[in-house]
């Protein structure tokens, strides 16, 4: 065993004078000291060995000392000074070039523009064309900011690398998946143009805002990504732009005539505008996200544009997602306005809001059909177009319902008012209706599918993004949630739950091959909400067959279970991406019956 080393004693500095210290005294350590002050005698002290940081630090107090005498030295020079010259620079001057010089070092190139993906040799060309045909197949009606006639790959490849590589990338994700190696080399080239664009000094471009928008539609920070493209229009002046010029378009344009370039650019101006605003109401409806902004448009400008010759059919879908998302942000906007004044919403206020609102639903649905029914477009396109306007019209219906219903508190189905269970009721009506329409085929199928082909709903889910995936999930889990809760007959639930594995079996279709994403996600989501569906449908069908054997006394309440666990379950089952990730009314809502008998038992069940 090594001896242990022993370390030095530590000793106390000595901070008496010589006086005080022969005296054996008291000290104040002053110089010199009240003692020998008072004593008329000479302070003296002995200066102990100091320690070796201490006497760096003493260096170091002494340069910059120094340091500040030679700035304040300098800065009392007269400006006026005529400098001697000489060979060797001033202290002070070479010290300014070598900042000037580094600053100019570190300061970002921005006559070198960007590179894309084809040109860094990622990928090749044709490959971006392939991508770029699957994006604009299915992708950008997702993000509704394009223009076929003018949006090409030749032309967005001349004018932003930044949205070049974002559409190449969303469009690899659909054919090859989250996983694919090419998609993960796309990614990290959206985060050079991103990191590029955050620093740059310039004004951004309206093609990085159209690709923050794409990036925002398809990525899990979304928020962001919106926000940035929002800050940047804002800096453009985007929204005051498209609101001065589309007054003074709406003022002087005749009906007959052709449009100009310039109107042409700011039909495109509005647009992109229109395009992040849809995105961020849709983030704030359905997200929990806070609005970021009041958008100030109303349906005679949105129909002004909808009459335009610049109109397409993609501007049909975006334009009508507009008036549909300002309808329900106005509901919400009611029915928190009368949730905060009061603790408890009244029924009459509640009942006023959900007919009127249901009232403006209605006439949207029936406006944008009559538009979309009148266009140029094929009969395939127009019937998948009215098709969309039908699952949106349904999503509203089930949303405006449980988002009213929220706000009574109430979340026991058996304890409700005739009012409140015919809130959930035309809520699961409307959930019914979104599910058939996402299995409907449309008269006249496109010219390449055969009879074994998917519904065209849910083949396009190959191209879109992660809202849609979650909302799908989430309607199908609640239609089988409040069938249950509401006590629908059999057959009905039987026939809900066959509908559903339909879904699940084409979804599953889809993502085949793709790798684990966050479509992926969903999609357990949907099977998990089938088979606890199906598992308390098996434990009532159970105790159906029981009840049949044994004598039940007259009028005893029957119902689906009284202490059931697989119910239960299936009650509470509640995915935390519906709950923290987006805002997904109604998977709160239980039905516990209770009898007097049993109100005094289990307290818990019933909130």
């Amino acid at each position: 065993m090594e001896p242990s080393i022993e370390r030095p004693r530590k000793r106390r500095a000595i901070n008496a004078c010589t006086s005080c210290r022969v005296s054996k005294v008291r000290c104040d350590g002053q110089r010199p000291c009240k003692r020998c002050r008072r004593n008329d005698v000479e302070c003296q002290y002995l200066d102990a060995v100091k320690d070796a940081n201490v006497l760096r630090i003493e260096k170091l107090e002494e340069v910059v000392e120094s340091l500040r005498v030679a700035l304040r030295t300098n800065q009392a020079q007269p400006t006026n000074t005529v400098l001697r010259p000489t060979t060797t620079a001033p202290r002070m001057e070479q010290s300014q070039d070598f900042f000037l010089s580094a600053s100019e070092e570190f300061r970002p190139t921005l006559s070198t523009p960007p590179l894309t993906a084809v040109q860094k040799g990622l990928i090749t060309w044709e490959q971006a064309e392939f991508y770029f045909q699957s994006f604009f197949f299915g992708s950008h009606y997702l993000v509704p900011i394009f223009c076929l006639q003018t949006d090409t790959l030749q032309s967005i490849f001349t004018r932003s690398a930044f949205l070049f590589d974002t559409i190449a990338s969303i469009g690899c994700r659909a054919e090859e998946g989250f996983t694919s190696p090419t998609y993960q080399c796309l990614s990290c080239c959206l985060r050079e143009h991103l990191t590029s664009v955050l620093i740059q000094t310039s004004m951004p471009s309206i093609e990085t805002i159209q690709a923050l928008a794409v990036r925002a539609a398809y990525s899990d920070d979304g928020f962001v990504y919106i926000a940035l493209a929002l800050k940047f229009a804002i800096q453009l002046r985007l929204p005051d732009m498209v609101e001065e010029r589309l007054m003074t378009m709406a003022s002087t344009r005749r009906a007959d005539a052709m449009a100009g370039e310039e109107e042409k650019e700011l039909y495109r101006l509005a647009r992109v505008w229109f395009g992040i605003c849809n995105l961020e109401l849709l983030f704030s409806l359905d997200g929990g996200k806070i609005p970021g902004i009041t958008l100030r448009t109303s349906s005679r400008r949105i129909h002004f544009l909808v009459n335009h010759p610049e109109r397409t059919a993609i501007d049909v879908r975006l334009l009508s997602q507009i008036e549909l998302n300002i309808i329900r942000t106005n509901a919400y906007s009611s029915i928190a306005q009368q949730h905060s004044n009061t603790s408890l919403i009244p029924e009459s206020h509640l009942r006023s809001t959900i007919k009127s609102t249901s009232v403006e639903l209605s006439l949207w649905l029936d406006e944008w059909t009559g538009i979309v029914a009148s266009s140029n477009e094929n009969e395939y396109e127009r019937e998948m177009a009215l098709l969309n306007l039908r699952v949106q019209y349904n999503w509203a219906l089930i949303t405006l319902h449980l988002k009213a219903l929220s706000n009574t508190g109430i979340e026991n189905v058996a304890i409700m008012t005739e009012f409140q269970r015919e809130v959930v009721r035309i809520a699961k009506d409307a959930a019914v209706s979104h599910l058939q329409h996402l299995l409907e085929r449309p008269l006249s199928m496109s010219p390449n599918a055969d009879g074994t082909s998917p519904p065209p709903y849910l083949a396009a889910f190959k191209y879109t993004m992660d809202f849609v995936w979650a909302k799908c999930a989430f309607s199908i889990l609640l239609v089988l949630k409040l069938s249950l809760l509401l006590h629908d007959p059999l057959p009905t639930v039987l026939s809900l739950l066959q509908n559903a594995y339909v879904v699940f079996g084409e979804l599953k279709k889809v993502t085949a091959g793709k790798g684990k994403s966050r479509n992926g996600a969903y999609l357990e989501i949907l099977q998990t909400s089938i088979e606890k569906c199906e598992g308390a449908l098996r434990e009532f069908i159970a105790k159906e067959q029981e009840q049949l054997d044994v004598a039940q006394l007259e009028g005893e309440e029957r119902r689906y279970n009284d202490d059931e666990s697989v119910e239960d379950a299936f009650q509470g089952y509640a995915p935390s991406e519906f709950v923290f990730e987006w805002d997904f009314p109604g998977l709160n809502l239980r039905c516990v019956p209770l009898g007097w008998q049993d109100l005094f038992v289990d307290l818990d069940r019933v909130f």
